[in-house]
């Protein structure tokens, strides 16, 4: 009788994680927030697999599939931060049945916890698109809020200091009218005083704006990734920008160059990433055809934020 409640149990577990696969997909293409993305953020997001804010059943069919070897990469990108539940640094089948238990409620918590009180260290860097000319505190005041009312600790550091009383720290590292050139030529020193974790680089809207030797662009950005992630702490990163648009020229041909740099200095193993903020705003989120009003700032914090959620508190 005991072996025959036994599987009865595991049957409707199966099913349940079936339902939730045909739950969470239907609640995904509604946009619809579950009380899991809240749980997830509460727990730095350990247990989350794709990255996208939940802990659900379709990070238990990523799990089960990297197990068995049909998935070798997870989608964020500190897989054994986000799948070792039981904190003995390994992905095992416990983690799996972890997962599960998780999902269908038996348990509220890992095993494993977040660190706590863990401030990351962000060299907000650039020109007067990060200081904020037309909006003083530019992008940092939406992404210190971002990362503070997730319950995050965040340190910006910088020559630099501006924005207004709601930004909580004001250091950063733009410099209006500068191109790469110039911030290559200040850099080792900046990360060797500030020590950055993250790295967020939004650069070359200056080097367009006064036509200044565009078809070295790529190689004075190659030239500065390369110092920046030679200073990096062994688990930094640094992510670089596509630059936004401007209303007088057109930077699609240097962003795809951009992209391009970065992702020959990614194969080789270096922690650079490529974040699309050309997507993210538009010339009308422009105050002045060059900056971003408080709308367009709002977009950029997003997406830094987006791309480094996942670093946070680590």
């Amino acid at each position: 009788m005991y072996s025959l409640r036994k599987r009865l149990l595991s049957l409707v577990m199966v099913v349940s994680i079936c339902l939730c696969v045909s739950s969470v997909s239907s609640a995904n293409q509604d946009n619809q927030t579950t009380s899991q993305a809240v749980t997830a953020a509460a727990a730095a997001l350990i247990g989350d697999l794709n990255g996208d804010g939940a802990i659900d059943a379709l990070d238990y069919s990523l799990m089960k599939q990297f197990l068995i070897g049909t998935v070798t990469d997870l989608p964020v990108q500190d897989d054994l931060y986000a799948a070792d539940l039981d904190g003995d640094a390994k992905i095992t089948a416990l983690d799996l049945s972890l997962l599960k238990q998780y999902i269908l409620g038996l348990i509220t918590k890992f095993p494993k916890n977040p660190p706590s009180n863990i401030t990351t260290v962000i060299m907000p860097l650039g020109d007067s698109i990060t200081d904020g000319i037309t909006v003083p505190g530019a992008y940092r005041i939406k992404l210190w809020s971002n990362i503070t009312n997730a319950g995050q600790k965040v340190d910006f550091v910088g020559s630099m200091s501006n924005g207004p009383s709601q930004l909580g720290d004001k250091n950063h590292e733009g410099h209006s009218g500068w191109r790469i050139d110039q911030i290559d030529s200040n850099i080792n020193g900046w990360m060797t005083t500030y020590k950055p974790k993250i790295v967020l680089l939004h650069i070359g809207t200056n080097d367009i704006s006064q036509k200044y030797d565009l078809n070295n662009a790529p190689n004075r950005l190659s030239s500065l990734i390369d110092k920046i992630c030679a200073k990096l702490p062994s688990d930094g990163k640094l992510y670089v920008a596509k630059v936004i648009p401007i209303s007088y020229a057109d930077v699609r041909n240097y962003n795809n160059q951009v992209a391009q740099v970065v992702q020959n200095k990614a194969s080789q193993g270096k922690p650079v990433f490529v974040v699309d903020m050309y997507s993210a705003v538009t010339t009308s989120d422009l105050a002045d055809g060059v900056h971003c009003n408080q709308n367009g700032y709002n977009k950029m914090a997003d997406v830094w934020y987006n791309a480094i959620k996942n670093d946070l508190g680590k």
